[in-house]
């Protein structure tokens, strides 16, 4: 994992994102593994309240050192030099209230994947790394777009979980359409990670939060067969830094910014 960065001196790392687990957790985990593995890597997380956004956000957002060049996060400070934030904006949308949210692929993940080799090694099943690479970003796309964002929107649109004729309904089913495939596509592998690899790769680390977002949300978002998905979470769960992670008590309990999320979390949990 770390044969690019042990060669590359003293790197600080800082992100900056909500104090919730949103769209930046399986970042986290990915950052946590490498500070741990690279001696060399010093990384700290600077977390913006939700709670406060009315008054402090605005002049966050216009402060391009805390917001980045996008005005968004989460953004990442490398070497207090260089500060990463979010491009490609993807077309995936949804709808509230006659607003349109569009979502960006978190570009950071991918550039800290590359940087610290988190993108496996060739096999004999994929024997050409560009290939391997584009596998294993199709992993992780799938993991944080149709499964984490789709999770965490179904925070803010409230579906009712019983009724599976209501339009609302899509979004859980197709969550948890997405987790089968990943599920599936994960039996394929040798190992407990995509593509016979024997370390996690970007699209483990996805995939991991991805299970977990979706289950600690309600049972109603997974597939019946999750066997490999729970194999992935506890060899993931047995790494130091994660382990760590876990046993701090590190993991948010907040999942989104929205308002209706506690109402609706203790709503659904009374339902079987």
């Amino acid at each position: 994992m770390s044969a690019t960065a042990t060669n590359s001196g003293k790197i600080k790392l800082r992100l900056h994102y909500w104090d919730c687990r949103g769209r930046a957790q399986a970042f986290r985990y990915m950052l946590e593994d490498i500070a741990y593995t690279n001696k060399n890597v010093d990384y700290k997380e600077d977390f913006e309240q939700i709670d406060g956004t009315p008054t402090t956000w605005p002049e966050h957002k216009a402060d391009k050192t805390i917001s980045g060049p996008f005005r968004t996060l989460p953004v990442l400070h490398w070497n207090d030099e260089h500060i990463f934030g979010q491009t490609l904006t993807i077309g995936m949308l949804a709808l509230r209230n006659n607003l349109v949210y569009f979502y960006s692929l978190n570009f950071v993940a991918h550039l800290v994947a590359r940087k610290f080799n988190l993108y496996g090694k060739v096999t004999s099943s994929v024997a050409d790394p560009v290939l391997l690479e584009a596998y294993l970003n199709g992993v992780a796309n799938c993991a944080y777009l149709d499964v984490i964002v789709g999770a965490c929107m179904c925070i803010w649109n409230t579906p009712d979980i019983e009724n599976k004729t209501s339009a609302e309904y899509h979004q859980i089913a197709g969550v948890k359409d997405k987790l089968d495939g990943l599920n599936t596509l994960l039996k394929q592998s040798s190992t407990s990670f995509f593509y016979d690899q024997t370390e996690p790769t970007i699209a483990d680390y996805f995939t991991f939060e991805a299970y977990l977002v979706a289950r600690d949300i309600h049972s109603v978002f997974l597939p019946e067969d999750c066997q490999a998905l729970v194999k992935l979470e506890q060899v993931m769960k047995e790494r130091p830094a994660l382990a760590k992670y876990f046993q701090n008590n590190q993991l948010m309990k907040r999942f989104t910014a929205s308002p209706f999320e506690r109402e609706y979390l203790e709503k659904i949990s009374k339902i079987k």
